[in-house]
């Protein structure tokens, strides 16, 4: 099965959803793992289930949305930002899209003999479902775990929409991605004895990176402080304190920063006016998306990729900070 005749073969089921589904990169039949995006609103529940490849085994980064499994009589309610991995094996699963809410998610589906080939010598470290996964080609156990996406993996989906490199390197680049979650996903943790500084330090570097995702997710209408510190359970006192910290700006500079490197993609693609571009990223003042633009980029938007004399364009500027 082609990349285009899997995209053939699942369409029918996303024809029932208003929305986007789209095979991102890979075939289970050629490559052994394929990762898709879904971005669509709901009227009614949906039977998420018929999606389900029984063959492999699956990864949701769940972003916006809930969604229930319901396996051996138990359910798992899975909620945004979170992760879940799943084998449709011998026991039913069934899995339900809530209606009434915007879902978008990714999910990954590798088959057995990928994953062979990707963890040789390592299966012993593998978590004990997915050994039992490799172990019996024609038969094993359903699974359902859930978990709170990695903090590595948050900033991932604008990536993956949009590879950051040539076209010519993409299979390269997603096949990298795919062990990166692969990684962060199937291996059994192992007992340390972590020190109370390295666990402190941790800690804050994944606090402050969630907050970073937060603020770029919704940039037209970012979370107040509160929120992002209740987000993270800490004091907005010491998230604040925290923020500036790792990143050397403080959080309403770094949103102004984020808002402003956004709007100028979208005037140098060409399809967004300065008016369009503002609204887009939470301005709704002209003159303060002027002044702040200004003071980042160097140029006022108006002017921001057109050609100068000898015909070169204003190029963007690295933020301070960063």
């Amino acid at each position: 099965m082609s990349e285009k005749d899997q995209q053939l073969s699942e369409q029918p089921v996303w024809d029932q959803v208003i929305g986007t589904w789209r095979l991102v990169h890979g075939s289970i039949q050629d490559l052994g793992a394929s990762i898709e995006w879904h971005d669509f609103r709901l009227a009614q529940d949906f039977d998420w289930t018929k999606s389900f490849h029984p063959e492999c085994l699956e990864i949701c980064l769940n972003y916006l949305g809930q969604a229930e499994f319901s396996l051996r009589n138990q359910q798992s309610l899975l909620t945004e930002n979170q992760l879940a991995w799943y084998l449709p094996g011998n026991s039913p699963v069934t899995a339900k899209r809530y209606a009434d809410s915007l879902h978008r998610f990714f999910t990954l589906e590798v088959t057995q003999d990928f994953l062979e080939r990707q963890f040789v010598g390592l299966t012993g470290q593998l978590k004990k479902p997915v050994q039992i996964f490799l172990r019996r080609r024609a038969s094993f156990d359903s699974f359902v775990q859930i978990q709170s996406i990695p903090s590595t993996l948050l900033g991932m989906r604008s990536m993956l929409l949009e590879p950051p490199v040539l076209s010519v390197a993409e299979p390269l680049w997603y096949q990298g991605k795919i062990l990166e979650i692969l990684s962060h996903t199937l291996f059994e943790e192992q007992p340390v004895q972590e020190l109370f500084c390295h666990k402190q330090h941790r800690l804050k570097r994944e606090r402050v990176e969630r907050v970073r995702y937060l603020l770029e997710r919704d940039m037209e209408n970012p979370p107040s402080l509160g929120d992002l510190a209740k987000a993270v359970e800490c004091s907005p006192f010491y998230l604040s304190r925290i923020f500036a910290e790792e990143t050397g700006v403080s959080i309403p500079k770094y949103l102004r920063m984020k808002r402003i490197e956004k709007a100028a993609d979208l005037l140098a693609n060409g399809k967004h006016n300065v008016t369009e571009a503002a609204m887009s990223v939470g301005y709704s003042s002209l003159s303060a998306f002027n002044k702040a633009f200004v003071e980042q980029i160097g140029v006022c938007p108006g002017l921001y990729g057109l050609p100068l004399q000898g015909g070169k364009n204003y190029l963007k500027r690295k933020p301070p900070g960063r």
